[in-house]
């Protein structure tokens, strides 16, 4: 029984060494997950930054005014290539639901496109559709987060 001392002080060093690897993999995938969290938490707000904006420019009043649908235009353009250095941190749904947005926004500011046809829209009906995409997409981006209390948004 000599040899069980030396046995046991082995296993000993190799279970220690064991948990010290297992401690230190935990708090690089802890650390990952923060930063990572971090990433996403700022892309979700980027996210919820370019709905009110596209909200903004897909109102009827501002679609009405001279150059207004170049305006959509070009934030359009600018929000496809914010989501574009941003999506792999937006969760799918939010990535789904925004780019249905910029859609939405393109077909509603393309009926402004000629003036003959602005006097048969009903303004009220168009900012009514407007606004309950952006509150959709909204929602969806506040849900892809993964925060369970986040204040609820008023649009």
């Amino acid at each position: 029984m000599d040899w069980l001392t030396p046995v046991m002080g082995i296993i000993g060093v190799v279970v220690g060494a064991g948990i010290q690897e297992f401690r230190i993999w935990r708090e690089k995938k802890d650390k990952y997950m923060d930063m990572v969290f971090e990433k996403r938490l700022d892309a979700h707000q980027g996210a919820y930054y370019w709905c009110m904006r596209l909200l903004k420019v897909a109102l009827p009043i501002n679609l009405t005014q001279d150059g207004g649908v170049q305006v959509a235009v070009e934030e359009i353009n600018e929000a496809m290539e914010w989501v574009d250095k941003n999506a792999l941190y937006l969760d799918e749904d939010s990535r789904i639901e925004i780019g249905e947005l910029f859609k939405f926004v393109n077909v509603t500011s393309s009926k402004y496109v000629d003036r003959r046809n602005i006097e048969g829209i009903n303004s009220e009906e168009e900012r009514q559709k407007v606004v309950k995409k952006v509150r959709e997409v909204l929602s969806s981006i506040t849900r892809g987060i993964g925060v369970k209390y986040l204040p609820e948004q008023r649009i």
